[in-house]
């Protein structure tokens, strides 16, 4: 079983500042890029598996949508 987090995510879309906290048992780079995608409301990540070293692909989906500065941190409790 694993334990839900909290985390706290922040990044730009189109230039203005968002911020969101997200719940999930792990986070990471790529997750936050796909995190941010969907909750700008920019669109999905279709056909992104993922999977080890795919933020890179995530990322540039992502910027191609207009996020930008992602960051994360998991928030304490």
């Amino acid at each position: 079983m694993s334990i839900q987090k909290h985390y706290l995510i922040s990044y730009r879309f189109k230039g203005e500042p968002k911020q969101f906290s997200q719940k999930d048992s792990r986070m990471s780079d790529a997750d936050a890029w796909y995190y941010s995608a969907l909750h700008s409301g920019a669109g999905r990540v279709y056909g992104v598996t993922m999977t080890k070293g795919c933020s890179r692909e995530v990322q540039l989906h992502a910027q191609q949508c207009g996020v930008t500065g992602v960051t994360w941190q998991r928030m304490p409790g």
